[in-house]
Parts: structure tokens; C-alpha cells; sequence
């Protein structure tokens, strides 16, 4: 599940059961994932397309129809894109990053493409902007600053996922270091491979691990890495890496790790660093402007992101004895309520 799915099935369990007297629809040119079964509610409609559609086509030819004939008063679009022809209806939209601009050779082309032509659209058209951290709204401003009214920051929020130990079905090393993501070139896990390596070589004596979690994604780290982690050579170094975890292995490892690793080159937000830190762990993360946002300085490390001796050094300071989170992680400052209601304030104006 990614980032975007887990913060719209948790904002929406918190809204949904407070308005049974309006009617909600989920529109999508594909499948949903499964997390949003249990919101099927009996005022929750589905309009599911009977076969996958691309993406724009769907967005500006079909959706606009589909939107029509089901009487729709408000629309959420929730993945950062509206259609090119501005709707009848109030039309709001979630905001993650502007990676079009600030990091675009971490894009796949035709992503790439998409976003630099329907951003400017999409922004003019929204009424409202949820922007996933101050950081995303700074980039909107300063890159369309007549917008800044109506950008609003909408911080994702964390909760503890329930864990079954007997349902795991992997087995994590003794002492590992996490790191979750998929195998693309924004979440720059190469890097971090190759700095354990080199910590491993100049301390061969060590006895940790690093745990990767996630998928496969595109380009280099989809491909090359994809076949570096799954190498028996790699493995030798205490790389390990479990594709497409469920629920119950994701919190349980953010629950045994020693420390969490983030090395993202660009991100909208980081909900991963919440969880780790919900279950009292350091993190260590590149030194990008959103990270600050999230991250306590007294407990936290930074890297600059494409600097491999610095992620090795970092490996080497928390292979120490293990420390908690001094100050703990303020975990009332960041809940899905405190997310829901500033969207609900928008859309049931």
C-alpha cells in the first residue's frame, strides 16, 4: 500500500461513520486496493470501471461523465490531478510534492509529462489545495503564487497498527536497521545498500542487518537493484529484503527495528518516519526542507542525501547501543482526527 492509499483510508475511516446522512461514491478506473473494503459502508457507492483505463483518459473523458450521472455535489480528487476542464461542482484536491520541478530526473517520462502539463491546470481549477506539508504549499506558492489563498496544509496523521506475531511469515533478523519503499530512483535505496556494504566491509565484525521493505518500482532501482537485493552476494552482507509486505509485517518490523533509515531524495511528506518514530525510534533521513517538518534535531540524524560516506558513517553511529527517542514522539499532535477534520471543514462548508 503507498503512502497516498494509507492516508485516504484512514482519513476516511474517520470520516465516514460521522455523516451516514450523505451519500459518498468512490470513483476509479481500476480496482481498489483492499484497505478500502471495510469502508464500504451502506451509504458508500462504488463506480468501478469494468476494465482499466489509463489514467488521463479516464481523468478528463470518463470521470467528468461518470460524475454526472451519479449527481455528484462535491468532488475530492485525491491523487493530486483534476480533469482539464474545470468541473460545475466545488472541486478540491490533495497536493503531495511538485517533484516535476524540484526533482524531475526522479520521475518516469511519461509521469514527468503528465504532471508538467496538468499541474498548472489542475491548480487553477482546484478550489481548495491540500498541501501534505508546508514545505509542498511553499513549492505551489512559489510556483504559482496567485494560488496561495487557496492552499491549506493538511499534515497526515499516524495511529498503531494491531500486530498478530504468530501471523508473520517471514523472519527479520536479530538487529536490523529499516528502511521501507518502493525500488525507484526518488527513493534513492541504492545509495543506502551500497553505504551498508561499505560499513560492513569496514567493520566486519558487526552483527547487524538492514531490512528492506517495498516493491518493485521502474528505472535503475526498479531493475538493476531488484536484482542486486535478491543476489546471494548482497544477501552475505546482511541485505534483506521482503517484497510487498502486508500490514502485520510492516508494523511489526517498525516495531523490532533498531532504527529507521530514509534516504529519499525528494518527498511530499515521509509517513514511514511517523510510524517509526510512534514506536519510539531514531531516525536517520536526508537533509531535505519537508524531513525538518517531521524530525527532532535532538534525537534525529541528517545526511545529505547523495552522500554515500555520510549513510555509511550514520550506520556506524547507531550501531551503538540502542537509544529511545528523547523527547518522546508528541504522538497527540499527530492523529488522523487532527487530518480529518480540516478536510471535513472544507468539504461539508
Amino acid at each position: 500500500m503507498t503512502g497516498n492509499s494509507r492516508y485516504l483510508a484512514e482519513v476516511l475511516k474517520v470520516i465516514l461513520p460521522k455523516y451516514k446522512n450523505k451519500e459518498f461514491y468512490f470513483l476509479s478506473h481500476k480496482p481498489l486496493h483492499p484497505v478500502f473494503n471495510d469502508l464500504i459502508y451502506p451509504n458508500v457507492h462504488l463506480v468501478i470501471e469494468s476494465k482499466p483505463i489509463p489514467g488521463p483518459i479516464y481523468l478528463n473523458l470518463i470521470l467528468p461523465k461518470r460524475l454526472k450521472q451519479n449527481k455528484i455535489d462535491v468532488f475530492w480528487g485525491t491523487i493530486q490531478m483534476l480533469p482539464f476542464f474545470k468541473l460545475p461542482i466545488p472541486s478540491y484536491v490533495n497536493y503531495h510534492d511538485l517533484n516535476f520541478i524540484s526533482a524531475p530526473e526522479t520521475m518516469a517520462k511519461w509521469n514527468y509529462w503528465q504532471h508538467k502539463l496538468l499541474s498548472p491546470v489542475t491548480l487553477k481549477n482546484a478550489d481548495k489545495i491540500f498541501c501534505l506539508s508546508k514545505n509542498t504549499k511553499e513549492e505551489i506558492i512559489e510556483f504559482r503564487p496567485k494560488y496561495k489563498d487557496k492552499c491549506i496544509v493538511v499534515y497526515p496523521g499516524v495511529a498503531k497498527t494491531k500486530t498478530n506475531l504468530s501471523a508473520l511469515t517471514v523472519k527479520f533478523p536479530k538487529d536490523f536497521f529499516l528502511t521501507v519503499g518502493t525500488l525507484e530512483p526518488r527513493k534513492n535505496i541504492n545509495r543506502l545498500v551500497d553505504a551498508f556494504i561499505n560499513f560492513k566491509k569496514n567493520h566486519p565484525k558487526d552483527k547487524h542487518s538492514l531490512l528492506i521493505m517495498g516493491r518493485k518500482g521502474w528505472g535503475e532501482e526498479g531493475d538493476i537493484l531488484y536484482q542486486k537485493l535478491n543476489d546471494p552476494i548482497t544477501k552475505s552482507t546482511g541485505i534483506h529484503f521482503i517484497e510487498n509486505p502486508n500490514e502485520n509485517t510492516l508494523a511489526l518490523a517498525f516495531k523490532n527495528c533498531k532504527a529507521f533509515f530514509f534516504p529519499s531524495l525528494h518527498e511530499g511528506f515521509g509517513l514511514p518516519l511517523l510510524e517509526a518514530m510512534l514506536e519510539g525510534k531514531r531516525c536517520v533521513a536526508s537533509d531535505i526542507p519537508v524531513f525538518k517538518e517531521i524530525l527532532s534535531e535532538k534525537c534525529d540524524l541528517y545526511v545529505p542525501a547523495k552522500d554515500t560516506s555520510a549513510w555509511t558513517n550514520a550506520f556506524q553511529i547507531l550501531s551503538g547501543p540502542t537509544k529511545d527517542r528523547v523527547p518522546k514522539f508528541p504522538s497527540q499532535m499527530w492523529t488522523w482526527q487532527e487530518t480529518a477534520k480540516k478536510i471535513e471543514e472544507v468539504l461539508f462548508l
